[in-house]
């Protein structure tokens, strides 16, 4: 049996005869009769009554017919498949990405992306940085968002954004009320929430602080912004955090205050070294920057920290 003779069969089976099966294919009758013939001979029995009138099915026809639709059925979707790639990429994109990202400004982005790309599978993986550089190099996403990690083999990667922190205060606090900006001799004995050590931006602020010889008073410890925030926002202490973060918890009744020198909060993106970025990414990419950059720019200082 040959792939092209159980064509022209179900052709001419479901399309009622051997004229419009042929139609259907874009080949003449007679091609088709004899691929249907060879067939035949092949399976060693009729699978069309011959006679006078539409073509109709024999029972063993019949039966062979419905056990071809299975087979179709996976070749239909392979048919589907391949126009995902053809029109959008490849009809699937998988994103992996850190958690910062994940409640306001992905939402966004995918928001904006689904407008252009209705008919994209997207998988969305909220993961560490670590992880997400894993994922990647294993080719287990198409594009990766992550804070920088150094030592990882067979990834791709570039900047992303590196917005300067903000300075987070309760509502009350006498740093609110300051309208310059706030610098590391401000905060000596103050009560400071920090990232947990395995965030590098936490390094880099302790460097700060200890460049200026001050020392606030490290209570509490936390990987997310999220969370730091929550706690600014029960008067537990000040702390430095992602204007992304900051753009997204305005409800809570927390200040934001610039912050000297800048914290860069790096963030960047990766994918296998072994596969090109899929033009689907790409898009994906491009409307992250767009929210991303939207976001800041609801802070009153948005200039100075991009």
């Amino acid at each position: 049996m040959e792939a092209r003779q159980i064509e022209a069969f179900r052709a001419a089976a479901v399309h009622g005869g051997f004229t419009r099966g042929a139609e259907a294919l874009g080949i003449t009758q007679p091609a088709l009769t004899r691929a249907i013939a060879r067939l035949e001979a092949s399976i060693g029995f009729p699978l069309f009554e011959r006679g006078h009138g539409p073509a109709r099915l024999t029972a063993e026809g019949a039966a062979f017919l419905r056990e071809v639709e299975r087979r179709f059925v996976g070749v239909d979707q392979l048919r589907r498949i391949a126009q995902d790639i053809r029109n959008f990429g490849t009809g699937r994109l998988r994103i992996t990405c850190m958690h910062v990202f994940a409640n306001g400004i992905v939402p966004a982005a995918l928001q904006r992306f689904r407008q252009s790309f209705p008919e994209v599978t997207i998988s969305l993986q909220v993961r560490p940085s670590a992880t997400v550089y894993e994922w990647a190099a294993g080719a287990r996403c198409d594009i990766g968002i992550a804070g920088p990690k150094s030592g990882f083999l067979g990834v791709e990667e570039e900047p992303f954004l590196a917005p300067a922190g903000v300075l987070a205060t309760p509502a009350g606090h006498k740093l609110a009320r300051l309208k310059r900006p706030i610098v590391p001799k401000d905060l000596d004995g103050e009560s400071f929430l920090a990232l947990a050590l395995e965030d590098g931006t936490r390094h880099v602020i302790d460097q700060i602080f200890a460049d200026a010889g001050v020392q606030p008073i490290v209570d509490i410890e936390t990987q997310y912004a999220e969370t730091l925030c929550a706690l600014v926002a029960q008067g537990l202490g000040v702390a430095i955090v992602n204007p992304i973060i900051a753009a997204q918890v305005k409800h809570l009744p927390i200040v934001m205050r610039r912050f000297e020198p800048h914290v860069r909060f790096e963030s960047r993106l990766v994918w296998a070294a072994t596969h090109a970025r899929t033009r689907i990414a790409e898009a994906f990419v491009s409307c992250m920057r767009e929210e991303a950059i939207r976001s800041i720019h609801e802070l009153p200082y948005a200039d100075e920290l991009l």
